[in-house]
């Protein structure tokens, strides 16, 4: 395996694209559900529960540096996204990665900053349709622009 092929910009811009839109889903998931990882919430193997929480930490890790590329190649492409500069496009997007590099912060320091402040089951729910929004929304403008985020 190369290593090279993984790494180039637009295969990471894709795989950090295509991380972030499940992330979203599974975030707005999570917080239908209570603001818990479904993974944890409905884990099938209690046993394996710190090998569990261990690698939804490096998950969350994974959405932060994969939302703060993102950012970067954003920011370098002039702030276009999908070749144009739309509003509903940058605001989709600011959603999509300010909730990964929160989660990437809560894998890094143990606290999920966002549900410190915010919390309550109609916030909850509000901010998961947002997710769910935000997801569909980017994937529908990333497949309509050939597949090209920047």
């Amino acid at each position: 395996m190369d290593i090279k092929l993984y790494t180039k910009p637009d295969r990471l811009e894709r795989y950090s694209f295509l991380w972030s839109e499940a992330r979203l889903v599974v975030a707005a998931l999570a917080l239908f559900i209570g603001g818990t990882p479904p993974v944890i919430r409905y884990n099938p193997f209690p046993s394996l529960f710190g090998l569990i929480l261990f690698l939804v930490t490096i998950a969350w890790i994974v959405s932060g540096v994969a939302s703060a590329y993102l950012v970067h190649r954003w920011v370098q492409s002039d702030k276009k996204l999908f070749g144009k500069k739309l509003n509903l496009d940058t605001g989709a997007f600011l959603v999509s990665v300010v909730s990964g590099i929160n989660l990437g912060l809560a894998g890094v320091g143990g606290k999920n900053i966002g549900m410190a402040f915010f919390s309550g089951k109609i916030l909850f729910m509000l901010v998961a349709l947002l997710y769910v929004a935000s997801a569909a929304y980017l994937f529908w403008r990333w497949r309509e622009s050939g597949e090209k985020i920047f």
